[in-house]
């Protein structure tokens, strides 16, 4: 995936960031808060970055999507928990991707096996 590619994804991300969070303004002291982002939320946050990527996105490129945005050992938790779900595909060489962008080609290659039937029934779909 091109840097340019990455900074798109990364502004999508950002601008759904920018909408999520809230801001707690003290009138009477002109202090605001911006509270941090609950574990609901980061998980839209990532499904939205791989819907935006159409295909697998790799570790490294997960971590500078979401660079300021979530810590690494937070995002690796979210990702484990859509992982352990069966909403998102690990495949090999620490790439993740939601199952309609996952190339039959690839089922070999992908670690959590729950997922494969997802993975060929939604490609059963676009195929119809």
């Amino acid at each position: 995936m091109s840097e340019g590619d990455v900074k798109r994804i990364r502004n999508k991300v950002l601008k759904e960031f920018n909408k999520m969070r809230y801001v707690i303004l003290g009138e009477e002291t002109g202090i605001s808060v911006t509270t941090a982002l609950d574990d609901d939320d980061i998980e839209k946050l990532v499904r939205k970055a791989l819907e935006e990527a159409r295909r697998p996105l790799s570790w490294r490129e997960l971590k500078l999507v979401f660079s300021g945005i979530v810590g690494e050992d937070r995002l690796r938790k979210i990702i484990n928990l859509l992982k352990a779900r069966d909403e998102i595909a690990e495949l090999t060489h620490t790439r993740y991707s939601l199952p309609e962008y996952v190339n039959i080609s690839e089922l070999s290659k992908v670690k959590n096996p729950g997922i494969i039937n997802t993975i060929l029934e939604r490609h059963k779909k676009r195929t119809q």
